[in-house]
């Protein structure tokens, strides 16, 4: 339960904290812009590298680039890519050049992303506790991260101009995720295996590939103004996750 409170707690101030500031709008796309790099450093430094590891675990050795399990794991980084440009076109019609339409799907996407990845970090954290070794080390990993990832989501959140009501309820189910994830993954322990953490994290960084690269991106420099500030601080998101890879976290 402890564990529970702190992630909680920091999720809570992370994303509580961008709304303490009046932004204009340039302002807020150089926000953006250190919540891309931070998007980015989370699915190129932690959640590839961390499918490819589950990879590795599921199978005892690095499988073979013509298996078909090989194959069923990156299917569902694919299925994510595509399912996300899907729901953005058809369901939010996001593609009609209606800007604040599209920021709002690329909010939810962001949302659902993280959602599954902080599910997956929950579940894995309550198999971890078994061995002490793991248990500490997992835990400050995900602390470290939840500040982060809330700020960034509060951070779309504002470009998409939801309610400040809007933003901290849906901070705050976001917050809750890695303590329900904890909580499932106590409930379900015997049941859990590699394939299925596998699976819901090829489906995260999917979701996360298509957010970063063809949404997120794009709008960060739609307005040429701050270019280089905009990089610089793109550059200091993905310093942050690198900060955290090479702490370990």
């Amino acid at each position: 339960m402890f564990e529970s409170a702190v992630i909680l707690g920091v999720a809570l101030a992370g994303g509580c904290l961008p709304l303490l500031v009046a932004w204009t709008d340039r302002l807020l796309h150089s926000a953006l812009a250190l919540s891309t790099g931070i998007f980015l450093g989370a699915v190129f430094l932690h959640l590839l590298p961390a499918l490819a590891s589950l990879e590795f675990e599921e199978h005892g050795a690095m499988p073979s680039a013509h298996s078909g399990a090989h194959l069923t794991i990156w299917f569902f980084v694919l299925v994510g890519v595509v399912s996300v440009y899907l729901i953005e076109a058809l369901v939010f019609h996001s593609h009609d050049h209606d800007d604040l339409r599209r920021h709002r799907a690329v909010g939810y996407a962001a949302l659902v992303g993280l959602s599954i990845h902080a599910l997956t970090a929950g579940m894995a954290f309550s198999a971890a506790a078994r061995e002490e070794s793991l248990a500490l080390p997992l835990f400050l990993s995900i602390v470290a991260h939840k500040g982060f990832e809330s700020f960034s989501l509060t951070s779309v959140f504002l470009l998409a101009a939801f309610r400040r009501r809007s933003i901290v309820t849906l901070i705050l189910l976001f917050a809750l995720v890695t303590p329900a994830g904890i909580l499932l993954g106590r409930a379900l322990i015997a049941h859990l295996n590699p394939h299925t953490i596998a699976v819901l994290t090829a489906l995260a960084a999917g979701t996360f590939l298509y957010v970063c690269l063809c949404e997120l991106l794009p709008e960060v420099f739609h307005h040429r103004e701050d270019s280089l500030a905009k990089i610089g601080l793109m550059g200091a998101g993905v310093g942050l996750m690198m900060a955290l890879h090479g702490a370990g976290a």
